[in-house]
């Protein structure tokens, strides 16, 4: 028939969107393969950030027991004597140690 339009021409993928495609596929590699390793470097970040948080506190609770216990060696001549029996071994007049 006169009147058909011949079909058109076989055409294969465009090469520019398969140009386009290896950049996203190469970028989509590059990004994965920088970013795992960034996340576990994170994740052990702030899994020792939380471990100093909790040895701040610590040292802190230490801290304050130990401000007490100074207190009481200069304030208290009673645990001043209680603290030096026990590291001395000494007894007043008259006494005992029994073990």
């Amino acid at each position: 028939m006169a009147g058909d339009a011949p079909p058109p021409p076989a055409q294969g993928p465009d090469l520019s969107f398969l140009v386009a495609a290896g950049i996203a596929l190469v970028a989509a590699a590059v990004l994965v393969r920088n970013l795992l390793p960034a996340k576990r470097d994170l994740a052990e970040t702030l899994r020792r950030e939380e471990n100093l948080r909790k040895e701040i506190e610590d040292l802190a609770k230490e801290r304050a027991r130990l401000e007490m216990q100074e207190e009481a060696l200069r304030n208290d001549p009673g645990y001043q004597q209680r603290v030096l029996r026990r590291q001395t071994g000494m007894t007043m007049p008259g006494e005992w140690i029994v073990r």
